[in-house]
């Protein structure tokens, strides 16, 4: 905001109160125990996706503040049906270029002539568009696996206690 006339502290009470809009109030304590839920988060693979506090994969969105910015009952929703609500900015695409093996991952960037992809394996594709037979845009698609079937009732609770603990630098 150049020439606002404010003050450094003035600047960064600005700054503060800006951050602090995405952020929801929590209700009473989930009923997992958030420690057994770091272990669980480990033992799938969560962060092979996910980043936390600059740790972990690409591919999936940051849960660095997700307790903050989602209640636990929608980060229950996201993790036992994932693509009941995909977050925005991670669309799921597969390229096919005209040389070299067809690509699923996350589309990064786009412009008219060109497409940034990060696949699965957390590597980044870039391709003019000119060069590709095929792009497929799945709308509604996460590469993230339900795991509603895969986790325990008491290892769901927990995960989503360690998720809902995850609220950032206040």
């Amino acid at each position: 905001m150049p020439g606002a006339g404010m003050t450094i502290p003035e600047t960064w009470r600005v700054v503060a109160y800006v951050k602090s809009l995405g952020r929801i109030p929590q209700p009473a304590a989930t009923s997992g125990n958030s420690a057994r839920g770091e272990q669980v988060y480990a033992a799938n693979g969560c962060a092979g996706c996910h980043t936390i506090q600059g740790r972990g994969g690409a591919l999936g969105p940051d849960l660095t503040d997700v307790g903050a910015r989602r209640s636990s009952q929608h980060l229950r929703a996201s993790v036992v049906e994932p693509e009941a609500e995909v977050a925005d900015g991670f669309l799921q695409v597969r390229v096919t270029p005209r040389s070299g093996p067809r690509i699923v991952g996350v589309r990064v960037n786009e412009d008219t002539f060109a497409i940034q992809v990060r696949d699965l394996a957390g590597n980044l594709h870039s391709y003019w568009k000119a060069d590709l037979t095929d792009l497929q845009k799945d709308r509604g698609k996460s590469p993230m696996p339900a795991y509603g079937g895969k986790l325990s009732s008491s290892e769901l609770d927990d995960l989503i206690a360690y998720l809902a603990s995850l609220e950032g630098a206040r």
